[in-house]
């Protein structure tokens, strides 16, 4: 039996990514960040102009860039949600 626990799902290094459909059309993302030591960014995830976008942008350069690597995925194949470990 697997004894699994919150911090199982915090990452001891790089992150735990999840974005979750708010809006349909436009298609708009909530974007949850988990990084280790319990840190965790909120975001959202939109396009403009076929431009993906984040709103607030993130302080953090590597979780910002690894949130628009994952936005392509979703252009390309939209989903209710998509969760990823990253790093």
């Amino acid at each position: 039996m697997i004894d699994s626990s919150s911090r199982d799902l915090h990452p001891t290094n790089g992150g735990r990514f999840v974005l979750t459909r708010a809006h349909e059309e436009p298609p708009e993302y909530e974007v949850v960040i988990h990084l280790p030591a319990g840190q965790r960014l909120d975001t959202r995830l939109r396009w403009e102009d076929g431009q993906a976008v984040l709103d607030p942008q993130l302080d953090d350069p590597w979780a910002e860039a690894e949130t628009l690597k994952l936005a392509r995925v979703l252009r390309r194949t939209p989903r209710a949600s998509l969760t990823r470990w990253r790093g």
